[in-house]
């Protein structure tokens, strides 16, 4: 279900557990129960529940990112209560990691797994009236210190090998890519179920298309105080009686099938709309009838084809280009985002182009708010089972046990999620087993190839089943044959070109850049020693594989240097402004190129999902946001390349320029292709349009050599001389449409164009309404990565290269009135700024209305 049990219990039966919270953090086993540690609560800290430590410690103004051990401390919370009679469940939603639970410093049960849910029985327990609940979050050093069976390798992610044992994220214990902030706390709700007349358990809800028509399964146990009558399940316009099956007591069994003939199906955004339809239950007794939310669901069908080593992934029979990012958590330290941050993170990314994210085995399930946002966004989902790296033992009886209902727990309460399209057991552990040699026996074992996909199948067949990200190589860690990570353009230093000599078929994690962010947040870091530089406190933020002598700022520099041919260390130094401008660019620019490759016309890459979407902590990190959520520079680059429809070049070297025109939307795309060979920065030496068609889910490819009236050496490929021209461009324009709505260019010999003091920049304002304004910009000479800074409005579209004589639009959305906006434009090769600012007649452009960018 979407949600926590609001979909299995009436309403008004359900109630988030309000409370004062206190919290006290103290030496680990110094208090054995909560009385004993009064003192300390006093000059502790209130708290408000659902948290973890560190998110309360932040919320008191008392954080920063700093070695705080907690793995050797207690975090007791406490909270006084008035239980009614009427109470009777206690639903603990995720304590972090293992916990103890008092009544009036009675022990009720202890946790050790954060990724589960438990309930107290009140009743059973006799707990009621005034008194005091109580959660001690015990130090995990006691745990790890514990001797158990050595594991058969061992992994640089994590410090503490043992950590295979504890069902706790690996967030915050990761050093070289995570800040030390590890979850303790109740990190998610705490709901009163009270005593109600119906009260459904074991229920279960799944849709399948049958030829052209939905088909809604729904069964579920019924414990009522009155015999049931009749039972009905509604979805959208239908309503489908069920059978009624008295078994024990006063337990009666649910079941039946819904038909919903023809129903529009759920797509991801790219491809067509997401629908969903709302589902209810309706039950009757003598006493009346009882309507049951069962959140809404979508009708999708979703296979895969691994034939010769592919992994394609079809919605509803049509091919789909999965890209996007790994998702970290929207907040980091709460793990527990509201509605609102986490539709204004997921809406950042469906304006992206972004059609897939991969919940990575390194962090945590996410709440119910992000899988609710990804189906009405139509935004797909990979999701890893919280496994990463190392030798779990799954062998172990007891921990075995855990983790198939830790498992079965998670897919129920998701199990209407259309947008969940893979189930990944693990990530990196079949890889990490391979690469330190271990025989191919070891690199899996039952639980990822036998327990785990036969729990998926039965409670989630619509989705497809992986055992290992990445897998299905020779070596599972090789690209060119089922999923990959795939680091050859990055870590590897690999040349552009790799992107499509790899042959990669689908990459689960991709492009991991350090990706620098904006001049504000730089300016907010500058203060403590932070500016871009060998600085202690601003490397600790630089991303880097534990153990290994370089780090992911060395890696952006190799590809500054290759891409710009200068020196990133003497610009550090003696052009400090300069070299941040050309890092931004640079991963922008190789990424691209990346995307550009896999998704041209016949690429045999189905998929590819960059590492990752946001800033664990301020920095220049591996995030395409940063960790205030501001889109990078790096952002909008991957916002063009991942767009529903564009245009855009590939080098065939000997062959020319090709230039690949997609189209993933459902409606054909017409409209007219206008190719520009430009020398110098002004000089128009080629200039051709011609009209293109390009069917609903489907490409095409032109070569540039084809639309030209004689040889031009398009990719200076044959060197009879200077080249012809500095620049390709290439524009495309939608029937009905001033302005272009893509546009990629391509520099035959270098890309650094002379620098200009007058480019003869030209701009134009129009309202569009709904508190949004475009600009509208032109220039007479070549523009090199235009950078707007803007305040009064938020730009959904930045850094990008400016042809002369072709209007290019960038759209904005008002902070406040239209007379408060003002814009600076820089560019690489522009001596001074311009500032520009709306005419009067843009002032009257409304505010309300804006949802996000969308396809």
């Amino acid at each position: 279900m979407n949600g926590h049990y609001t979909s299995a219990t009436a309403a008004p039966t359900l109630q988030a557990l309000q409370a004062a919270w206190q919290m006290a953090i103290v030496p680990a086993g110094r208090y054995a129960l909560a009385s004993e540690a009064d003192q300390e609560f006093l000059t502790g800290y209130p708290v408000q529940v659902p948290c973890t430590a560190l998110s309360a410690l932040a919320q008191a103004g008392e954080f920063q990112f700093q070695d705080l051990q907690l793995d050797d401390k207690d975090v007791w919370l406490r909270c006084q209560l008035d239980l009614l009679p009427e109470a009777q469940y206690l639903h603990f939603d995720g304590l972090a990691t293992h916990t103890e639970i008092f009544w009036n410093d009675r022990l009720l049960q202890c946790t050790d797994n954060m990724f589960l849910r438990y309930t107290l029985n009140l009743q059973e327990l006799d707990v009621h009236g005034q008194g005091t609940l109580a959660i001690r979050c015990c130090a995990l050093h006691t745990e790890l210190a514990k001797k158990r069976p050595r594991p058969r390798w061992k992994t640089r992610l994590v410090e503490q090998q043992q950590l295979r044992w504890l069902r706790t994220s690996l967030l915050g214990r990761m050093p070289g890519w995570s800040p030390p902030v590890p979850p303790v706390g109740p990190y998610r709700d705490i709901w009163i179920e009270y005593a109600a007349p119906l009260r459904l358990r074991e229920v279960q809800l799944q849709t399948r298309l049958s030829a052209q028509d939905g088909v809604v399964s729904f069964s579920a146990s019924c414990i009522s105080d009155e015999p049931l009558l009749q039972a009905s399940l509604h979805v959208g316009s239908y309503t489908q009686q069920l059978d009624l099956h008295q078994t024990t007591g006063a337990d009666t069994a649910i079941q039946g099938e819904l038909l919903f003939p023809s129903p529009q199906l759920w797509w991801p955004h790219t491809h067509g709309r997401p629908q969903l339809y709302t589902a209810c239950l309706a039950l009757s007794t003598a006493r009346g009838q009882s309507l049951i939310a069962l959140g809404e669901l979508g009708f999708r069908h979703i296979h895969v084809d691994t034939r010769d080593g592919n992994f394609s992934l079809h919605v509803n029979d049509v091919p789909v280009f999965c890209r996007g990012a790994c998702w970290t958590p929207a907040d980091l330290l709460a793990l527990n985002a509201s509605e609102e941050k986490q539709r204004q993170m997921l809406t950042l990314a469906r304006d992206a182009g972004m059609n897939m994210l991969r919940v990575v085995g390194t962090m945590v399930y996410e709440n119910a708010h992000f899988y609710r946002l990804c189906d009405e966004l139509g935004i797909l989902v990979w999701q890893d089972f919280m496994f990463a790296n190392m030798d779990y033992p799954v062998a172990d009886l007891a921990f075995g046990l855990q983790v198939c209902q830790e498992a079965k727990a998670f897919l129920n309460r998701t199990q209407t999620s259309a947008c969940i399209a893979v189930l990944c057991g693990n990530s990196e552990i079949e890889q990490q087993a391979a690469m330190l040699g271990q025989p191919r026996e070891n690199w899996s074992n039952p639980f990822f190839s036998e327990s785990l996909p036969q729990i998926c199948q039965e409670l989630r067949p619509d989705c497809i089943y992986w055992p290992s990200s990445p897998s299905g190589g020779i070596m599972p860690f090789q690209v060119d044959s089922g999923v990959a990570h795939y680091f050859g353009i990055g870590a590897y230093l690999r040349p552009l070109d790799d992107a499509r000599r790899s042959g990669v078929r689908f990459t689960s994690e991709c492009l991991g850049f350090s990706n620098m962010p904006e001049d504000s947040l730089l300016d907010s870091m500058s203060g403590q020693g932070d500016f871009p530089g060998l600085h202690p406190s601003w490397k600790k933020a630089i991303p880097r594989d534990h153990g290994t002598g370089w780090d992911f700022e060395d890696v952006r520099d190799h590809y500054l240097q290759q891409l710009y041919g200068l020196d990133p260390a003497r610009l550090r130094y003696a052009e400090r402004e300069r070299y941040i401008a050309l890092s931004r660019l640079t991963t922008g620019e190789v990424m691209a190129q990346a995307l550009h490759e896999w998704r041209r016309h016949e690429s045999g890459c189905h998929g590819a999902l960059i590492w990752f979407w946001r800033d664990l902590w301020a920095g220049a990190g591996w995030g395409l946001v940063d960790a205030s959520g501001r889109p990078k520079a790096a952002y909008y680059f991957v916002k063009r390349a991942m767009a529903a429809q564009l245009v855009f070049f590939t080098d065939e070297g000997l062959n020319g320029l090709a230039i690949h025109v997609r189209n993933d939307a459902a409606s054909s795309l017409e409209g007219s292709l206008n190719l520009r060979l430009t020398r110098h920065a002004d000089t128009n030496v080629a200039d051709i349009s011609v009209p293109v068609q390009v069917a609903p889910h489907s490409s095409i490819m032109l070569r540039a050599d084809a639309l030209l009236p004689h040889f031009m050496d398009t990719s200076y490929a044959y060197r009879f001389g200077p080249p012809g021209h500095h620049l390709a461009s290439v524009h495309l324009t939608r029937n009905g449409e001033s302005t272009a709505c893509s546009h990629d260019h391509h520099f035959p010999a270098t890309r650094l164009a002379g620098m200009e003091n007058d480019a003869g920049l030209d701009a134009s304002w129009q309202p569009e309404g709904n508190g949004m304004l475009r600009l509208h910009l032109s220039c007479r000479r070549f523009l090199h990565g235009v950078q707007l800074q803007v305040s009064g409005a938020e730009t959904l579209d930045n850094y990008f290269h400016l042809s002369p004589g072709v209007v290019y639009t960038v759209r904005m959305r008002l902070l406040g009135s239209a007379e408060q906006v003002k814009v600076q434009v820089n560019a690489i090769n522009l001596l001074s700024a311009q500032r520009l600012r709306p005419p009067a007649e843009a002032f009257s452009s409304s505010l309300h209305g804006y949802t996000g960018d969308q396809v």
